[in-house]
């Protein structure tokens, strides 16, 4: 048997992607040998030094993209691992993508699931059509990180027994040996303060929402600096380059600041999880608009500010019960700065907390092996009988003559 994860996700520049890919390789564990699993990569050379137990291959979107052997194996399921694939903040993609793979599935008889995933809430009818005709008929099962991404299952129309309310695979993560973020933070000369790791993003529809997020997150930054005698290290979880992402968000910050000189830009090179954990490890604190930082900071046990631009921040924060947190639209210098202060001078009954959960998180990322061996049980019975019925059946359909 194999499996076969198609959406390419994974090496496309997104550091907490590749915890999500660890994670799952973690769980994959638990089943032992026998089980080969072919995982779609946009940077194969990148994900094969991430995480070397899987075999990658070089993905193009959309169907045509699925190498042939993969797709004509008798045997294949398709598993779409981790990630928040279930939105339409960013346009079309991804819903689009994973409707033609999820149709073609369906079509071949090849069983899917969805293991360890995030659900948006959808903005918009087409996105909602999508999902209802291409996605969900085609997948037999469904492991989410929190009940919140459970409800917005059912409301789409998944029904309460396909889904299994688990956690993110990234908590499936030991925390990082802090020995390179201390290499990195010594030759960026940051010593004797304490450093506060700042990583944002600025996607198109959190700036039409929050207009003034920057200008304020500036302010407090500023504040922090006089009050503590802080450093800023800005962080780039995400290393592509465009004005929506990390690096360019951190230059927007940085120029509306007036302590420019407490601020330092860290690495840009596509760094593992663990290496970004350890340098997280050098933080008195971190603050971060992206989901998985803010899961980075929990494991490393660092105190952090999550700022709430997305659905999967917002349940990250109530699902471990973190009171700091602000909304974007409404979060002001004088608030970013007062988190900071209480998160700096006085963290320990936070952590103590935060420690719970990360157990309690820990426990719960186990779930997925649930809809994982749903998937595996359902491999097992897909035979030559069933793959050629609807080989016939896609050929006939071709040919415009049908195939009983």
């Amino acid at each position: 048997m194999r499996l076969v994860a198609p959406f390419g996700f994974y090496g496309s520049g997104n550091i907490g992607d590749e915890a999500t890919l660890l994670g799952f390789g973690r769980l994959m564990e638990r089943f032992g040998g026998g089980l080969g699993v072919d995982v779609a990569s946009s940077d194969p050379a990148h994900t094969k030094r991430v995480e070397p137990a899987f075999r990658y291959y070089q993905y193009v979107d959309g169907i045509m993209g699925l190498p042939a052997k993969l797709h004509a194996h008798m045997g294949a399921g398709y598993i779409i691992p981790g990630g928040t694939p279930l939105m339409d903040n960013l346009g079309d993609w991804p819903l689009l993508s994973l409707g033609g793979m999820l149709q073609h599935a369906g079509n071949w008889g090849k069983p899917a699931a969805f293991v360890g995933v995030g659900v948006e809430q959808l903005r918009h009818d087409i996105s909602r059509q999508r999902v209802q005709e291409q996605i969900i008929p085609n997948v037999m099962c469904w492991s989410v990180r929190s009940v919140h991404d459970r409800d917005r299952l059912l409301d789409l129309g998944v029904t309460p027994e396909q889904i299994t309310v688990a956690a993110d695979m990234a908590w499936l993560l030991d925390p990082a040996d802090p020995a390179y973020g201390r290499k990195v933070t010594q030759r960026l000369g940051l010593g004797g303060r304490p450093v506060i790791g700042v990583n944002i993003n600025a996607e198109d529809h959190m700036v039409e929402k929050a207009p003034r997020l920057f200008t304020e997150l500036a302010a407090g930054l500023d504040e922090l600096v006089k009050s503590h005698g802080a450093r800023i290290l800005f962080l780039f979880n995400e290393v592509r380059e465009g004005e929506t992402y990390d690096q360019a968000a951190a230059e927007l910050v940085r120029s509306l600041m007036s302590r420019k000189d407490a601020v330092l830009m860290g690495p840009s090179d596509y760094l593992t999880p663990q290496e970004m954990m350890s340098i997280i490890a050098q933080c008195a604190m971190t603050i971060s608009t992206r989901y998985h930082f803010c899961v980075f900071s929990a494991l490393q046990g660092v105190p952090f500010l999550g700022i709430r631009r997305s659905d999967k921040v917002s349940d990250l924060c109530r699902d471990l019960g973190w009171k700091a947190a602000v909304d974007p639209d409404t979060a002001t210098g004088t608030d970013i700065a007062k988190t900071g202060d209480r998160l700096l001078i006085d963290p320990a009954a936070d952590l103590k907390k935060l420690a719970d959960k990360i157990a309690v998180m820990r426990v719960r990322a186990e779930d997925n092996q649930i809809a994982l061996e749903a998937l595996l049980q359902a491999m097992r019975g897909v035979g030559m009988q069933t793959w050629v019925r609807h080989a016939a059946s896609r050929v006939g359909q071709k040919l415009g003559g049908g195939v009983r």
